[in-house]
């Protein structure tokens, strides 16, 4: 073995027990939960199941989840009864079982955690696991929504909205979609949006409506964002702001080839100060829509390559 050999292999094995070092010291605190739980701390058990059932800083493993949530809610951890639920709802780990996780999330809601509360509104709004029961849905979410479940506002809205179980009242259905968008919850927002865009019983608004959309968007809804991509992005006018950029971009990626050809422009001439000036991103933008048949990419491709050729760095 030669000399160079020795130390490949020397140095190998320092890197070796370098990293195995750093692992276990980010991992060690895993035993400490596993003592934790085994001496019935509930909220460790629960901690467990999260993390085994996510993958985080353990081995994906969703038997090892659910044992760990199935302690958790034994020991009366209210969150820990409803990630149980969830993965009977979905069927994670098990088969689906919806008369399980009604279960499961009304021992939840009796332990007061909310997102179990909600999650029980929803399985009697859906008739998942039981007959439909509109009338507990509306207690559900009404007790979700005041404890700052965002969705709880929202779907106690549609309810006001629609008249389902409740009296149609258009104002307590605006105020509680309100309330969900205030509490972060895209749909919320997006229905706002809808309301002021289309409802027949208030006057339409359509300023109110994109600035709702846009709220929605930037919370991942992307039904809100092909909406602004309609309607703020078939006429061409320069992109100003990186929040006028990410809206164009959702709208882009849902196939409004006006938002990729302004987004090609933001790049191409850099005139955004938070944006740095990147040429060769602005033409995969014009090259994207031009394909999709948009001709002002196109002849905007055929100008740079005539007038201003993108240079190449060697």
């Amino acid at each position: 073995m030669s000399l160079n050999q020795k130390w490949l292999i020397l140095i190998g094995s320092l890197i070796m027990i370098f990293f195995g070092i750093h692992y276990y010291k980010k991992t060690s605190f895993v035993r400490y939960y596993k003592d934790a739980c085994r001496l019935n701390d509930s909220s460790a058990c629960n901690e467990l199941g999260h993390m085994y059932e996510m993958g985080i800083d353990v081995i994906s493993d969703e038997d090892d989840a659910m044992e760990y949530y199935g302690k958790s809610c034994d020991l009366e951890n209210g969150l820990g009864c409803n990630n149980l639920g969830y993965m009977y709802n979905k069927g994670k780990g098990v088969a689906r079982n919806n008369a399980v996780a009604l279960k499961l999330y009304r021992k939840g809601c009796v332990l007061d955690e909310v997102e179990a509360c909600y999650n029980l509104g929803s399985m009697y709004f859906n008739g998942e696991g039981t007959r439909k029961n509109r009338y507990k849905s509306a207690i559900h979410f009404q007790d979700s929504c005041n404890n700052g479940i965002g969705a709880g506002c929202n779907n106690l809205g549609y309810m006001y909205e629609n008249g389902i179980y409740v009296k149609k009242d258009i104002n307590e259905a605006i105020s509680l979609y309100y309330d969900a968008c205030q509490l972060g919850e895209a749909s919320g927002c997006n229905n706002l949006g809808h309301m002021f865009e289309r409802s027949k019983t208030i006057p339409r608004d359509m300023i109110k409506a994109k600035s709702f959309y846009t709220v929605a968007c930037e919370l991942g809804d992307m039904d809100s964002c092909n909406k602004l991509g309609y309607y703020n992005m078939d006429v061409v006018v320069e992109l100003k702001s990186v929040k006028e950029m990410f809206v164009a971009d959702n709208a882009c990626k849902r196939g409004n080839f006006m938002s990729c050809y302004k987004l090609g422009l933001a790049y191409d001439m850099g005139n955004i100060p938070e944006v740095e000036q990147d040429r060769p991103k602005g033409m995969k933008y014009f090259k994207e829509a031009c394909n999709a048949g948009h001709s002002l990419s196109c002849k905007h491709i055929g100008d740079i390559e005539r007038y201003n050729p993108i240079k190449i760095e060697e």
